[in-house]
């Protein structure tokens, strides 16, 4: 076995999810891009809304999901392995991701959850695009941290713009009733899973139908926090 290991790595090198040079079997990403790809600093979120705290606009929405948290912000470094990931569909992206958003989890949250569960995308686009990234991300996640995953807890039941040609007001409208809740034991703690997040309102449409349906109670994670005005 460890002279096929031998050849395998020979052949297939590991390589820095990132940026592609190669690194040690054990590692995902080069020394640069680990020193360079941008952390999230929890002590600099707000708890709630999960924006920095300087961008905090708690004050003027209010969220239904009690908390938020990613690894890392987005930056160049893990943009790339998002969109890697997203659309390409490379299996160690999803891993390297969810093992990075487990640890995040973990840290940041005292939280017994009963389900890891996911955004739903719309029908054409799980059907033009192969895979939804946010429920392979929710699987490897539920594995991670050893908690049942809620395959169907929510759907998909209209279709809507996209959200990146939106301003952050008009993405809040156009998620509404786009969701819907189903199959949800009552008084579940739901950790909800997402690639990206900035203003919050795809989650937040999610977590309120959630929370009709009998959720006990809603935090979110992403892989990546995008803290601007206009945004998911």
């Amino acid at each position: 076995m460890n002279f096929f290991k031998i050849v395998l790595s020979a052949i297939y090198p590991n390589r820095c999810v990132a940026c592609g040079e190669i690194i040690p079997e054990e590692e995902s990403l080069c020394e640069f891009c680990s020193e360079f790809i941008e952390v999230c600093d929890s002590s600099k979120l707000c708890i709630k809304c999960g924006s920095l705290k300087k961008n905090c606009f708690c004050n003027k929405r209010s969220f239904y999901f009690d908390g938020f948290v990613a690894p890392f912000l987005n930056d160049k470094i893990a943009r790339k392995v998002v969109y890697s990931f997203k659309l390409n569909r490379k299996e160690r992206y999803c891993r390297f991701l969810a093992e990075r958003m487990a640890v995040t989890v973990k840290q940041c949250y005292d939280v017994d959850f009963d389900y890891v569960t996911y955004v739903p995308m719309k029908i054409s686009t799980v059907f033009s695009r192969g895979f939804n990234q946010s429920y392979l991300l929710a699987k490897e996640l539920s594995k991670s941290l050893d908690i049942p995953l809620g395959f169907r807890f929510l759907k998909c039941v209209k279709n809507n713009k996209p959200q990146h040609e939106l301003s952050g007001k008009e993405r809040f409208e156009n998620v509404k009733g786009m969701y819907s809740s189903v199959d949800l034991p009552s008084g579940a703690n739901i950790l909800l899973v997402d690639d990206i997040k900035t203003t919050g309102a795809t989650l937040n449409e999610c977590a309120k139908e959630l929370y009709k349906s009998g959720a006990g109670s809603v935090y979110c994670v992403a892989a990546l926090l995008s803290d601007k005005k206009k945004g998911k």
